[in-house]
């Protein structure tokens, strides 16, 4: 097949596959009607349903003129979890659509300004002639304020971007009034919110649900792990429970002394890092005794072990140092300080040859098993 123009329609998360069960690239007038069909029964208000029917208006007029540009209406999809593994997908089904259409121009059709992120991957491959958004025309009683907050909380993109951080707020503002605390709210917001945004940008939001998931894999597969997942939360809670403490304590003890919430910070992580490490630990040591079980060689959790470790060592020391810096003993401080740190270079170092020995010993074991599997021969 050659075609001069693809008019491209793109659901970059993939709705087509996710809820029509649909394989992509979906290639043709007659494939593509199908496609949008099995969404439309399935999901009549999903919005890609009228970017694909526009993808094949365009492509009927573009073949309808008198010059006969030979168009081809294509559907490509990424996937459910929106990012690089999405893009990616999206990158190797257009490679696929070129290889088999050698077209040398395409007209994107998309439904929102989402699908058009994708627009810097496509021009690396094809020249684009056009970008086409399709937006819906609604009645009037569906464009009440009503029905659209109502649709925006039921969307699960809105949800998870939107009212997670919001939740967090509300979380952080009971926090701070059940110990009768308001003005711990403002910083409990900022550190949720900042947590938050620091999973966004590692494209790691999803990591509690993902962590839930292991853990109910963990029970259900019988595996040691799930036990220590429940010992790391037990963790977490007492040493939040014991930082909270302990930072009450010091600001009883202090009094007017204590400067500002930054320092009752750092008792608390001097009080809670120990807890905290070991809760990071917990989990971890229970995958490498499900390994040890089921007979893999462990070898990457060893550096990820001690750097825990090692995190945990910085940061008390950190906090440590603060602390006496406050109460003018800077000698001690500094002298804390550096041992912290030489103590955290130096189990991470040993993480790293452990598990670089570890390694080695894997490689030499899997040479040596193919010198004796070649002398067999």
């Amino acid at each position: 097949m050659c075609f001069k123009t693809l008019v491209i329609c793109v659901d970059r998360d993939n709705d087509i596959g996710e809820k029509a069960g649909l394989e992509t690239p979906v290639i043709g007038r007659e494939a593509s009607l199908s496609a949008a069909t099995k969404l439309g029964l399935v999901d009549p208000e999903d919005s890609d349903i009228n970017a694909i029917f526009e993808a094949i208006r365009i492509y009927e007029r573009l073949n309808s003129g008198e010059e006969g540009t030979g168009a081809e209406v294509v559907l490509i999809a990424g996937d459910k979890n929106v990012g690089l593994e999405s893009d990616r997908k999206i990158g190797h089904e257009l490679d696929e659509v070129l290889s088999k259409t050698s077209a040398d121009s395409a007209i994107l059709v998309s439904d929102g300004a989402e699908d058009e992120w994708i627009i810097p991957i496509m021009q690396s491959r094809v020249k684009i002639d056009s970008v086409r958004r399709v937006v819906v025309k609604q009645s009037e009683p569906l464009e009440s304020t009503f029905y659209v907050i109502k649709r925006l909380f039921e969307d699960p993109k809105f949800s998870r971007t939107f009212l997670t951080p919001i939740g967090l707020i509300f979380i952080a503002l009971f926090i701070s009034f059940l110990v009768e605390k308001p003005g711990w709210a403002v910083g409990l917001i900022f550190g949720f919110i900042g947590v938050y945004i620091l999973l966004k940008g590692l494209g790691r939001e999803n990591i509690l649900m993902e962590l839930l998931e292991t853990v109910k894999q963990s029970l259900y597969s019988g595996k040691i792990s799930f036990v220590t997942y429940i010992c790391a939360v037990v963790l977490l809670l007492v040493g939040t429970l014991q930082g909270l403490i302990g930072s009450w304590d010091y600001y009883l003890k202090m009094g007017s002394e204590v400067e500002g919430y930054v320092l009752l910070g750092m008792v608390f992580i001097k009080c809670a890092i120990g807890w905290y490490v070991g809760a990071g630990l917990a989990p971890l040591v229970g995958k490498m005794m499900n390994m040890l079980i089921e007979g893999e060689r462990i070898v990457r959790q060893w550096t990820i072990l001690f750097y825990i470790i090692a995190s945990g060592v910085l940061l008390w020391g950190g906090s440590e140092c603060i602390i006496l810096l406050s109460e003018g003993n800077s000698v001690m401080a500094y002298i804390t300080l550096f041992l912290s740190i030489l103590g955290a270079i130096t189990i991470s170092l040993l993480g790293m040859g452990i598990s670089w020995y570890v390694r080695s010993t894997l490689i030499k074991g899997k040479k040596e098993l193919e010198i004796e599997e070649m002398k067999s021969e």
